[in-house]
């Protein structure tokens, strides 16, 4: 461990500003000697552009505080600096942060960033944006897209299973085609992913062989099919055993681009969602410095 004191930036999403735990974080790192520079977000935005400054000042690493959305926007902010990224998960899902081990206690996760080195792990990107997780669309991304903050609130992760069997009710699938290196390919789906990391929706392993250091993304897509049929893969999806499935394609390729002629797609990325009728995606090899105590991909700490 290294005894240097440092200069932090606290990106702070202001849904959990007022936490009483955070507070008491906050003096607790300076009492060690440190600098701590919190900054509340209140619009869509902040949080990028406070990062984006903190990195030109010279803090020392920016520290997301929030959810994906939070930890998404600071990544994007970031874009460009060679500045240290750490995660304090007091999201809904927090599902970057599960995967990795960080530690839902506040206090603990800071143990994270002040007692190891940051690591380096590849990024991904959607249309020039960067992104840390997953990204995904179809019925899922449609069940992140329609469920409610106060539902989020209330409920946590389950808000997100619940209006996905909303959607199930409905299942529709979408045409598109799917074009990257020695890939080519026009289908119904249901669901695609496009994976930098292996979980999403409150710890779905839709890409479960995705590795946030081999350079490439990992690409599940699935086709439409009957709604028993999609049921019950479901279930199998959310524990990533699906690969070998009938109507289930798995790629990992270093760049992929998806096209909708007729109508836009509804896309999640890190929890945000978009509608767009091109998606561009591509990795970004080994362009972040990250505090985590393992990587998704690694097996649980003893």
């Amino acid at each position: 461990m290294s005894n240097s004191l440092k200069s932090f930036v606290f990106i702070i999403n202001g849904k959990v500003a007022e936490s009483d735990a955070l507070r008491h974080l906050v003096s607790w790192v300076r009492d060690k000697g440190h600098t701590v520079l919190p900054r509340v977000t209140w619009e869509k935005g902040d949080a990028a552009g406070y990062a984006r400054d903190a990195a030109e000042a010279g803090a020392d690493a920016v520290v997301a505080v929030g959810g994906d959305g939070t930890v998404n926007e600071v990544l994007n902010g970031l874009s460009g600096f060679d500045v240290p990224m750490g995660i304090i998960p007091m999201g809904t899902a927090n599902d970057f942060a599960r995967q990795a081990d960080i530690p839902l206690d506040v206090d603990h996760a800071m143990d994270v960033i002040l007692r190891r080195k940051p690591r380096r792990v590849d990024t991904a990107e959607l249309n020039g944006r960067r992104f840390l997780n997953v990204s995904t669309a179809g019925v899922g991304a449609e069940a992140t897209a329609e469920t409610s903050t106060a539902a989020k609130g209330a409920l946590g992760p389950l808000a997100y299973a619940l209006t996905g069997l909303k959607k199930l009710a409905g299942l529709e699938a979408k045409r598109a085609t799917f074009t990257g290196p020695g890939f080519d390919r026009t289908v119904d789906f249901l669901v695609f992913a496009v994976g930098n990391a292996r979980l999403t929706g409150g710890g779905t392993a839709v890409t479960p062989e995705a590795s946030v250091t081999d350079g490439l993304l990992d690409l599940c897509i699935v086709e439409k099919m009957p709604r028993t049929e999609f049921a019950r893969l479901a279930l199998k999806i959310k524990r990533g055993e699906h690969l070998e499935e009938d109507g289930v394609t798995y790629v990992q390729i270093p760049a992929v681009t998806v096209e909708s002629a007729r109508r836009p797609i509804t896309v999640n990325v890190d929890g945000e969602s978009q509608h767009l009728h091109r998606l561009e995606y591509r990795a970004r090899p080994m362009d972040l410095l990250l505090y985590l105590p393992k990587l998704p991909e690694e097996p649980e700490e003893e």
